[in-house]
């Protein structure tokens, strides 16, 4: 066995052991785990890149393996949620795409995958999947309300809390497809966050750029005219589609308004206790999350960070 084998069969073991310790303790532990769910892919993604695309394929198969043998609904959810995430994140970067195209590439692979994955179970098993989901989260909204229920409030205050329930549980049955959308952009991120800070582990680290000159590609705000029209049309089916593409670019501008703000961060040297309040604040504040979502909106016409930083990476 030479060393160049037994050195990628422990970055295998080492890959799956951690990508199972952490997916587990999301499972086990949705809220609490939830950190470790986020971070999931990075094992998978990070040998990918140091040894290989072979090392990367078995740290996923040994994971979803493992997983199988447990709890095969645990195996699956990892695939779709973590597993080919790491992988065609890391294709992409292997192929010099940069962390914008890579994001892009890999979340449109893992959504193709998944729709495609969901069609033949609906047609397999008659099931109607999207009312399965919207019964899960109209079970979660009672749930949530029984509880309040034994939270000693006022016949009125309880009253105002479930009808607050209700509606967000309409709500987020409506637009469930942009949030799970926006929510593996999101992880995707965040790892490749994690994979700059490790970079030089690796023996030729992808070019990911820097997020401060991150932008959407300009065609994008016509999507947000035509869905924002879209919505005031009386049809359900284009509404609630409407509806989930306008979150969605909008959350895309969210992300550009952040770069913005990174990048003002850095110009201005503002304290690090400074950023952690604003982000916090932003977390905490809707309105304030609009604001920065508008920010990268805007910004396609009043380029805040001219001079010029040149074409999304």
């Amino acid at each position: 066995m030479t060393p160049e084998l037994k050195e990628s069969i422990r970055g295998v073991i080492k890959g799956s052991a951690v990508t199972l310790l952490l997916f587990l303790a999301y499972a086990v532990f949705p809220l609490i785990g939830a950190p470790a769910g986020i971070i999931a892919p990075f094992p998978a993604i990070f040998y990918s890149l140091k040894q290989g695309r072979s090392s990367g394929v078995a740290t996923v198969l040994v994971t979803v393996t493992v997983l199988a043998c447990a709890e095969p609904a645990i195996a699956l959810l990892y695939l779709f949620q973590a597993g080919l995430l790491s992988l065609l994140l890391a294709e992409f970067l292997r192929r010099g795409e940069g962390s914008s195209r890579s994001i892009a590439g890999a979340v449109a692979g893992v959504t193709i995958l998944a729709i495609i994955a969901a069609a033949l179970y609906v047609v397999g098993s008659g099931v109607d999947l999207n009312g399965v989901v919207r019964s899960g989260i109209s079970a979660s909204i009672a749930q949530t309300s029984a509880l309040y229920q034994k939270g000693g409030f006022s016949p009125e205050e309880l009253s105002a809390v479930q009808e607050a329930l209700k509606q967000s549980g309409i709500l987020v049955g409506t637009i469930y497809p942009a949030l799970l959308l926006l929510l593996m952009v999101a992880v995707a991120g965040v790892n490749l966050s994690l994979l700059r800070k490790n970079a030089g582990r690796l023996l030729r680290p992808p070019e990911l750029g820097s997020f401060c000159s991150y932008r959407t590609p300009e065609p994008l705000v016509w999507l947000v005219i035509a869905s924002g029209f879209c919505l005031l049309l009386d049809h359900p089916l284009l509404f609630q589609g409407a509806l989930n593409i306008l979150i969605v670019t909008l959350g895309l501008y969210f992300i550009q308004g952040l770069a913005i703000i990174a990048t003002f961060f850095g110009r201005f040297a503002v304290s690090p206790l400074m950023r952690g309040i604003f982000y916090v604040l932003l977390f905490l504040q809707p309105y304030l999350a609009i604001g920065v979502a508008l920010l990268g909106l805007f910004d396609l016409w009043l380029n805040f960070r001219a001079p010029k930083t040149g074409e999304n990476l």
